[in-house]
């Protein structure tokens, strides 16, 4: 399943890469693409994952790398 989110806050293109390769590092995580001009993420997981759960973890990722990113749930 892909979970589409918006991310807010990476500073430049370097900083994408180096989130992505991390993401991509969780157990809970199959892949990760994040398009730093249009400031998307899609994270591919399991079927049966809980979305919120997986974002939480991106978040944790996130926050654990660099100050004032956001990742959110896109509508």
């Amino acid at each position: 399943m892909k979970v589409r989110c918006d991310i807010n806050g990476l500073d430049c293109p370097h900083c994408a890469a180096k989130l992505e390769g991390l993401l991509k590092q969780h157990a809970e995580i199959d892949e990760a693409s994040i398009n730093f001009p249009m400031k998307s993420l899609v994270l591919d997981v399991a079927d049966d994952a809980d979305e919120d759960h997986i974002v939480e973890c991106a978040q944790k990722i996130a926050d654990d790398m660099e100050d004032g990113i956001e990742i959110n749930i896109r509508d």
